[in-house]
């Protein structure tokens, strides 16, 4: 099952698609005007023995329409891909280097263009500096002028809540500033105000699950100051049993089992996963650590209870 870490960028996405367009046009590349975005199909494989499965595509759609002859270019194949669509966005999330990558991804490029019949580019997520760098090299296909330089998010290239120009800012870019390191947490009481804000209209599964992302990110100090921060008095104790676990006791193994058990409990409850009396009690009574730290892993992702507690 994928880590945490890598599903976090793919869950925001499914959240608030428009956040891929927010990274892309951050990078310098041009989005329809007045567009709309939804997360289209990833399966970009072709009649070969081979499977291909990007981690996300979003398909944006704009305002502005295509010409009589595009349209009856289109015809036939818009019959099988709803939509008009006029930017495809593949986004591959990039823990570790892999060098297959130099090889699938032009093909991932192709394919989605073939797909939407629109222009398409290639957004890697990468939230370790290394990583990233080496990504950024050119990765060459040999046909002249036909090479693909990804373009890549990471600490330095993430782009900023309230960043002027992009016109957007979503809890989803909150979130993946602070799991790329693009927003100082720790350093800056701006940003934590930020993330205060940013929190507070959020409810339900997409709280849940976005303070998971956030505690797994950030350093036991920088937890500290999210509660001071949420127990000031320009933001209500409400907000702040929402966002961190009571009852988490710092050094002291029993209670950091107990603020993780309270975490995974509440994310299954706000995903509308009904948890079973004996479940429940397994969880609470869990003094292993690592134990629930995966099964919060598994909650963040799974659809049903059994999917948590295999295995």
């Amino acid at each position: 099952m994928p880590s945490v870490e890598h599903e976090a960028p793919l869950e925001l996405l499914r959240g608030d698609p428009r956040l891929a367009a927010v990274l892309v046009q951050s990078l310098g590349i041009a989005v329809p005007t007045g567009y709309s975005a939804r997360v289209a199909d990833g399966d970009v494989t072709a009649a070969v023995p081979a499977q291909m499965l990007t981690d996300k595509v979003v398909l944006l759609m704009g305002q502005t329409s295509v010409t009589k002859e595009e349209r009856a270019r289109r015809k036939d194949r818009k019959a099988k891909n709803a939509g008009e669509g006029e930017l495809a966005i593949v986004v591959e999330v990039q823990r570790s280097y892999e060098e297959e990558k130099w090889w699938t991804w032009p093909a991932y490029l192709a394919q989605v263009r073939a797909r939407y019949l629109c222009d398409a580019v290639l957004v890697a997520i990468c939230p370790d500096p290394g990583v990233a760098a080496k990504y950024r090299q050119p990765i060459r296909t040999g046909h002249p002028g036909f090479d693909l330089t990804p373009l890549v998010v990471d600490r330095d290239t993430t782009a900023l809540p309230r960043s002027p120009g992009l016109g957007l800012a979503s809890p989803e870019l909150t979130v993946l500033a602070v799991m790329t390191g693009a927003l100082d947490l720790e350093n800056s009481s701006q940003a934590r105000s930020h993330l205060m804000r940013s929190f507070a209209v959020l409810e339900g599964e997409r709280l849940a699950i976005y303070t998971l992302f956030v505690l797994r990110a950030v350093t036991d100090k920088t937890r500290r100051q999210l509660e001071e921060l949420m127990t000031a008095a320009e933001f209500p104790v409400t907000l702040a049993d929402k966002l961190l676990a009571e009852g988490e006791a710092k050094g002291e193994a029993k209670g950091e089992a107990k603020g993780e058990a309270r975490i995974l409990l509440r994310v299954l409850a706000a995903r509308g996963l009904q948890v079973p009396d004996e479940i429940r009690e397994r969880v609470l009574a869990c003094s292993d650590t690592a134990q629930l730290e995966t099964w919060s892993d598994r909650a963040a992702t799974a659809v049903s209870v059994a999917d948590v507690f295999s295995g």
